[in-house]
């Protein structure tokens, strides 16, 4: 991804034009360095040239005059000087005697600024030998009479080699403007094909961006471009092989999960179908004790065995607590508690929780305040109750000095309601198991009085359905704090409690049917049904019941079958069974002592209502009530 995002920055024109730059920049100052060098050396030529020349037709001069004074006179010496300006490209040349006058010039004369654009020479004429004298015509001139030399002077204008300069300039500028083109397209060569290359490379790091490493570049090895797209060839080899040995382990990984997660869920499974056995098991004998102690305890008469059969009583509560407690735990795993958000105001129902705690808070000797809250929430108040049942009960078990708070503080749309204590606190490291079922931190030996360790895990699990968030803050030796936010309601949706039925009577003639495989249970039954004053058939299997039906010729008013029976039978095929012979939709009542989440959620799904055994008799009876009268009501109705 560096190497993408950094030749992603890269910009190739900008790598053009750079290059371009490179190569002609000292190109341009090496061939403008030649051309001025080698053209001022041209031009030094020429001029030290063109003064040789002079100096040469001077010396000339100086050699040949003399006699041609001396044999032509002055139109011999023009002649002379002329040809030499001709033959050495002289501006001008002239002879004079000795006093400076002038014997013959040829040329244009020389002005005044002469010499600001050429130069002079000047050279004394020797005169001829004496012997050449001698023969010479008498028309010698005038100048040699006297012996005194005369002088030769010729000039050169440095405008002469003007036009050679301007066409040296010329071919100079023309040679470098060739130079530079020839450079300037080679560079551009080289550049466009270095640009080619790093845009193939910019593409194939693009590809491999976009996951597609089986690309590569095809670029020769040599040089550095081909360093840059040999490495990106072995970084993608690399990330191929990474990613092969990724997908490796991941697919590893993948399948050790896939069987521990099969592992677990069969121990899962195991562990609920052996909870479930077990639940079930030991519910059957805790039911019939329990209704074994009800008739028990209404035929009584003496005194002296009344604490004997109170003392059973409350072992048998206390069983039916932790059987409650689990089966809390597993309606709510089967997701057959719903919730029922209403608006409701807090201080009723922390005025309730005051005087339902309070005894239990003095016994203790602690102190507990419920800091009033006038709001409103909109939750499920019986489940909001359940956790604050819970929670106060939790802190008023772990708390040995000190008190409990209950408050609550309006954040916003939300209530936060706290339950807070000066108990023993919990560490760290253990607040997330406390939500756990069955861990108890301060309660190794599994005392029954300190609690089942259930109650946070019923929080926990209703707070989640509520969607309500369950805080923990807490500190060792300073205490707990457990928080829930709800909802802030709205007081004109308060509606009013819908008042409590009055409580009616079973009639005398009403008649019960009830399945059950169990002896002990059917025993139960009839003795508690006996203290009602109630008709109670039993029967161990449907067919039994359809025959002792039969034999009475009646139809029963309820049928109260168990839920797991022989033979692979339950009690939902009891029933539809019964209600098909009897002709007629029986209202009728599953117990079980089965806590299995998959069974609770089968039984609410046939819309059958349901009790848990180890039942309370109160419990059975106002539900026999409640369905007797309201068939007998439809009927009349």
């Amino acid at each position: 991804m560096a190497l993408r995002a950094r030749l992603g920055r890269l910009s190739i024109p900008s790598i053009r034009s750079r290059m371009l730059a490179i190569a002609l920049l000292p190109a341009l100052l090496t061939e403008f360095g030649m051309v001025a060098y080698f053209t001022a050396r041209t031009f030094a030529a020429a001029e030290q040239t063109a003064r040789a020349r002079a100096a040469s037709a001077v010396r000339h001069l100086a050699d040949t005059l003399p006699y041609a004074l001396a044999t032509g006179g002055a139109t011999e010496a023009r002649d002379l000087l002329e040809a030499e300006i001709r033959d050495s490209r002289l501006a001008f040349a002239r002879v004079t005697d000795g006093h400076g006058r002038a014997l013959a010039s040829a040329g244009d004369a020389p002005g005044p600024a002469f010499d600001d654009d050429g130069f002079r020479l000047d050279v004394a004429l020797r005169p001829p030998g004496a012997s050449f004298l001698h023969g010479a015509p008498s028309a010698a001139p005038a100048a040699f009479s006297g012996g005194l030399p005369g002088h030769v002077e010729v000039g050169v204008t440095l405008g002469q080699t003007g036009t050679f300069k301007r066409d040296t300039l010329i071919h100079a500028a023309s040679l470098m403007l060739l130079a530079l083109t020839l450079t300037a397209a080679l560079a551009w060569r080289l550049s466009n094909r270095l640009a080619g290359q790093l845009r193939h490379i910019g593409r194939v790091v693009e590809r491999l961006a976009c996951n597609d490493l089986a690309v590569r570049t095809q670029l020769p090895a040599g040089g550095e471009v081909g360093a840059l797209a040999a490495g990106v060839n072995d970084m993608a080899e690399a990330l191929q092989a990474h990613r092969s040995e990724l997908e490796r382990r991941i697919n590893e990984a993948t399948a050790d999960l896939a069987a521990k997660k099969d592992m677990a869920e069969r121990a899962n499974q195991a562990k609920s179908r052996f909870f479930a056995a077990a639940s079930h098991d030991l519910r059957q004998p805790l039911h019939a004790l329990s209704l074994f102690v009800a008739a028990l305890k209404v035929r009584n008469r003496q005194p002296e065995s009344q604490t004997l059969i109170d003392n059973i009583e409350a072992s048998t509560a206390a069983m039916e607590l932790l059987f409650d407690a689990l089966l809390d735990i597993s309606r709510l795993d089967a997701g057959t508690i719903e919730a029922h958000p209403v608006h409701f105001p807090l201080r009723k129902m922390l005025l309730d929780l005051e005087h339902q705690f309070s005894a239990l808070a003095a016994e203790k000797q602690l102190r507990l305040r419920f800091r009033p809250c006038d709001v409103v929430l909109y939750s499920d108040p019986l489940l909001i109750e359940r956790i604050l049942v819970n929670l106060i009960t939790n802190a008023i078990r772990y708390t040995d000095d000190g008190g409990v708070l209950v408050a609550c503080r309006r954040r916003g749309r939300t209530v936060r309601l706290s339950v807070i204590d000066t108990g023993r606190g919990i560490p760290p490291d253990q607040q997330d198991s406390v939500f756990q079922e069955f861990v108890q931190l301060h309660n190794p030996a599994r005392d029954r009085s300190k609690g089942l360790g259930l109650g946070l895990a019923i929080v926990s699990r209703l707070g989640r359905l509520l969607g309500h968030r369950v805080d923990l803050r807490s500190v060792p030796d300073h205490g707990s704090t457990f928080s829930i936010e709800v909802p802030c309601g709205d007081a004109r949706l308060i509606q009013p409690p819908a008042p409590a039925p009055a409580p009616g009577q079973i009639p005398g003639d009403a008649l019960v049917l009830l399945v059950d495989d169990e002896s002990a249970i059917l025993r139960g039954m009839a003795e508690l049904f006996d203290n009602w004053n109630l008709d109670l058939v039993t029967a161990h299997s449907a067919d039994e019941a359809e025959h002792w039906l039969a034999s009475l010729g009646r139809v029963p008013d309820v049928i109260v079958s168990d839920y797991r029976l022989p033979d692979d039978v339950d009690g939902i095929e009891v029933i539809a069974r019964l209600r098909q012979t009897l002709g007629r939709d029986i209202p009728a009542i599953l117990v079980t002592g089965d806590t299995a989440p998959d069974t609770i959620l089968r039984i609410s799904k046939a819309g059958f209502p349901l009790l848990h055994k180890p039942l309370r008799p109160a419990k059975l009876r106002a539900l026999l009530t409640h369905l007797i009268q309201q068939a007998r009501s439809a009927a009349v109705g």
